[in-house]
């Protein structure tokens, strides 16, 4: 229960909030009418929110203020560049409202507004997880509303890429550092960043070591925890190479970041008169064609592509690895005279292809 008491002149509260005692000033003269105010509204207010807890409560901040903290700490990640304008537009949604005024029917309307895959929801579901989670750290709400959001999962589409004689016209219609661009590209199946970020001493011995990825002027170690990797590439690369160099220390300058390469990559598909794909089907192109024509495994593949795992590779290409390139010999019974066996020449040709 609050009392009060006086301090000089000044009337003061005291009273008791989880066993700790507080002190406080009403800033109110010792007259009888404000001692009238403290004993009819003042004491009974503050009971009353000791007794519903209120008195516990931190002011709650807007979103954006939790938002801030948030892209303030996630700064020093490698992929903060590419996620940086997916949280800025969760950032700017809810940016003046109470964050504890936001509900969690709140959070999934949004979701389900966004007219993009849910692959790509991802972001911005973390995004969102994480600044609730800070305002749960900071005592205002007492759960994270989106913690365990389901995304519904997205419809598999067949990986796109470009013919042999569509690549070649490609890169016939292409020019300058952008051919040089496309060969390693299409050669290599190295990711946009990863290219961009290339020096002349990252090749070596017939392989070109990756070691880095420059995304919009930001260098980082990959994408992925083995995105450090080494892939053979066609000699004639290099001579092509050292025709574009400059005092750079990055083979291809000031370009670094697949937006700048937008204009030359729409030009080159026109003039080429092939359908423009996303620049980033250069790797699916690698990626189908050297499993077509059986040049590498599954396994051999997913380590070429700095894949984490030789899973996300199979659930990315399956689709490209068709009856047709499966191999098992024309006495093949599964359930028959089991005397039957594949042939041993062959079935090593089938397991090369991933199965």
């Amino acid at each position: 229960m609050t009392t009060y008491f006086l301090r000089g002149s000044v009337i003061w509260l005291n009273y008791y909030v989880d066993g700790v005692r507080k002190q406080k000033s009403t800033k109110l003269k010792h007259t009888s009418q404000n001692m009238k105010i403290v004993k009819d509204k003042i004491i009974p207010a503050l009971d009353i929110k000791i007794a519903t807890g209120e008195i516990y409560k931190k002011k709650p901040q807007t979103f954006e203020y939790y938002g801030n903290i948030f892209l303030r700490q996630k700064k020093s990640i490698k992929s903060y560049s590419s996620k940086l304008a997916k949280w800025e537009r969760v950032i700017e949604f809810f940016k003046n409202r109470n964050i504890d005024t936001i509900t969690r029917l709140d959070i999934k309307e949004y979701l389900n507004s966004l007219n993009i895959k849910s692959a790509s929801k991802a972001t911005y579901r973390s995004g969102l997880n994480g600044i609730f989670e800070l305002a749960v750290d900071d005592g205002v709400m007492n759960f994270n509303p989106a913690l365990n959001i389901r995304l519904s999962k997205d419809a598999k589409e067949a990986v796109k890429y470009y013919k042999k004689d569509e690549v070649k016209n490609i890169i016939e219609a292409s020019s300058g550092f952008f051919k040089v661009y496309l060969q390693i590209a299409f050669n290599t199946g190295m990711r946009t960043g990863e290219i961009l970020g290339l020096q002349l001493g990252d090749f070596e011995d017939g392989y070109i070591n990756i070691k880095r990825s420059r995304t919009k002027g930001i260098v980082g170690s990959g994408k992925t925890w083995n995105a450090q990797r080494k892939v053979p590439y066609p000699s004639f690369i290099y001579d092509e190479v050292k025709k574009i160099q400059t005092n750079n220390i990055f083979i291809f300058g000031d370009i670094d970041d697949a937006g700048k390469l937008d204009y030359h990559w729409r030009q080159c598909a026109l003039d080429a008169k092939v359908e423009k794909l996303r620049l980033y089907c250069t790797r699916h192109t690698y990626a189908t064609l050297m499993l077509n024509s059986k040049l590498v495994s599954i396994n051999e593949l997913a380590g070429l592509l700095g894949h984490s795992s030789a899973k996300t590779t199979l659930d990315k290409y399956a689709s490209v690895l068709g009856a047709e390139f499966i191999d098992l010999g024309k006495d093949f019974s599964l359930f028959g005279d089991n005397t039957v066996t594949v042939d041993k020449t062959k079935g090593d040709k089938a397991l090369k292809i991933g199965l």
